[in-house]
């Protein structure tokens, strides 16, 4: 993009700088911190939950028939552990779709309408974009963005989406002036890699105009989160640090 964007259209553009700046990890153990009382309780149920999953110390909830889910996981299709299971749910406290990469897919997708309406039939205040610490996915399009060979048209209407995130990642890591080995350079920009896809999802789905409105005005809160492979633990990333940018206005917290 051009780099005085901000200079010729005078105006800030907070997406724009979030695309164009160092990004720097916002990962942080625990729950997220919400904009209203029901997310951020929303989210320390989920952190509970993650908390006794990792100890093995699960609390054996029944499914109750009359509670309603409270929250949305869009996870990676590579993921080898239920997502109820991972933040210790009982069935039906949580909606859980599933993709390939974590992206969103494309509007008017089906992944999309199921998203859309699941937002429209249960109203949740919680959707986490969950990704995988060490994703498959995301490993091939590093190496895409390195120069592998060009994988088959099935597989590259995956991996082109996620190779947004990969080339940025590649491109910071690549041009910073701290010193690493070759093995950290690649875990590095597996991280970065792994951490701007689950926002870029998050991107794709305010494509949505009843995702969006559900943010705007129904207290939808979308949260970046990553599952480490190892322990099971997921760590948070928040709201989209150009969200207002996304959505057009500045959203109070409650």
């Amino acid at each position: 993009e051009h780099p005085e964007l901000e200079k010729i259209v005078g105006t800030t553009l907070p997406s724009y700088q979030f695309r164009t700046s160092e990004y720097k990890s916002l990962i942080s153990a625990g729950a997220s911190t919400g904009r209203s009382a029901i997310v951020r309780a929303g989210l320390q149920r989920l952190a509970l939950g993650n908390e006794r999953f990792v100890k093995s110390e699960p609390m054996g909830t029944s499914a109750d028939k009359e509670a309603e889910p409270f929250a949305i996981v869009l996870g990676m299709a590579c993921q080898r552990v239920p997502m109820e299971k991972v933040f210790d749910a009982a069935p039906g406290d949580l909606l859980v779709q599933r993709v390939s990469g974590g992206i969103a897919g494309r509007k008017d997708s089906t992944l999309f309408s199921s998203v859309e309406y699941a937002i429209g039939r249960w109203k949740p205040k919680v959707m986490v974009v969950l990704a995988d610490s060490d994703s498959k996915v995301v490993r091939a399009a590093i190496d895409q963005a390195s120069g592998d060979v060009i994988p088959t048209p099935p597989k590259r209407g995956v991996l082109d989406r996620v190779m947004v995130s990969a080339m940025r990642a590649k491109m910071q890591v690549d041009s910073s002036s701290k010193k690493m080995t070759s093995a950290g350079r690649d875990l590095k920009i597996q991280q970065v890699t792994t951490e701007l896809n689950a926002f870029y999802t998050i991107e794709q789905l305010l494509k949505s105009d009843i995702v969006r409105k559900a943010v705007v005005e129904d207290g939808l809160e979308l949260h970046a989160a990553v599952l480490d492979e190892q322990t099971g633990a997921v760590k948070m990333l928040g709201e989209h640090p150009a969200l207002a940018g996304l959505v057009g206005k500045e959203l109070d917290s409650k």
